[in-house]
C-alpha cells in the first residue's frame, strides 16, 4: 500500500505541463478505489502518527469501492467569516462496498453524506488539493472478529461510520485523483455501541472522474 501510495504521489508531482481539463469540481459523477490498513491508534492520534511514522497496526486489510454523486456545488453563503471556508464547497452523497481480508473477514458497506472543501493549490507546483468529512452508517455483513477481538466482545454489525480526506489533483492527469483516507467505525459516543468499540482503517484511494 506504501509503495502504491509513492507511486502515485510521484506520478501527481512529477507530470508533465497542464492541459486544459474540466475542473474537478465540475463533475458530477466519481468511483473510487481503496485499499488500506487497520491501525490501532485513537481517531484523534492518527494524524499524528503518520506524520511521526510510528502508525500501530495489525495484519487486517481493507479494498473497497465507492460511487458518489455531488448533490449541491460551489456553495455561496455570502457570509463574510464563515463564507471563507464554505463559499466553493460542495455536498455529494457516497456509497461504499468492501470486504476486510487476512486479520478480518467480512464484508462492509458504508452509506453516507460528504461535504467537501473548496479547491486549493499546492504553493509552486500545479497540484490542486480539497479535503473532505463523511458522515453516516456502516454496516457489516458478519462478524468484524478483529472489532470482537480487541475493542468490543460483543461488536455491532451497524455503527456510525465516519471518513477524512485529501483529494490530490494535477491537470496532466484529467479525471484521475490520489486520495489518502481514514476510514472510521464507533458507536457515536455509546449512542449505537459502548465506547471503544469499531474500528481505524487507514488507507489511499484512485479516484476517477465518470461524469
Amino acid at each position: 500500500m506504501r509503495s502504491l501510495g509513492l507511486a502515485l504521489c510521484l506520478a501527481l508531482g512529477l507530470a508533465g505541463p497542464a492541459v486544459a481539463q474540466p475542473a474537478p469540481r465540475d463533475r458530477t459523477w466519481h468511483g473510487t478505489l481503496y485499499v488500506g490498513q487497520w491501525t490501532t491508534n485513537r481517531l484523534a492520534d492518527i494524524p499524528g502518527r503518520i506524520v511521526n511514522g510510528d502508525l500501530e497496526t495489525e495484519s487486517s486489510y481493507f479494498a473497497s469501492s465507492a460511487l458518489s454523486r455531488v448533490l449541491v456545488r460551489n456553495i455561496r453563503t455570502g457570509w463574510p467569516v464563515v463564507g471563507r471556508l464554505l463559499d466553493g464547497s460542495s455536498i455529494e452523497v457516497e456509497g461504499q462496498l468492501g470486504a476486510h481480508f487476512n486479520g478480518q473477514r467480512n464484508m462492509e458497506g458504508t452509506f453516507a453524506l460528504l461535504w467537501r472543501s473548496p479547491q486549493a493549490r499546492l504553493p509552486l507546483t500545479d497540484i490542486g488539493w480539497n479535503v473532505a468529512v463523511a458522515q453516516g452508517l456502516s454496516y457489516a455483513f458478519g462478524t468484524p472478529r478483529l472489532e470482537e477481538q480487541i475493542n468490543d466482545p460483543e461488536p455491532r454489525r451497524l455503527l456510525n461510520y465516519l471518513a477524512f480526506e485529501v483529494e490530490f489533483t494535477h491537470p496532466a492527469l484529467p479525471g484521475v485523483s490520489l486520495v489518502p483516507r481514514i476510514h472510521h467505525r464507533s458507536g457515536a459516543f455509546g449512542v449505537l455501541a459502548p465506547e471503544g468499540s469499531g474500528s481505524n482503517i487507514v488507507g489511499v484511494g484512485l479516484r476517477l472522474t465518470l461524469q
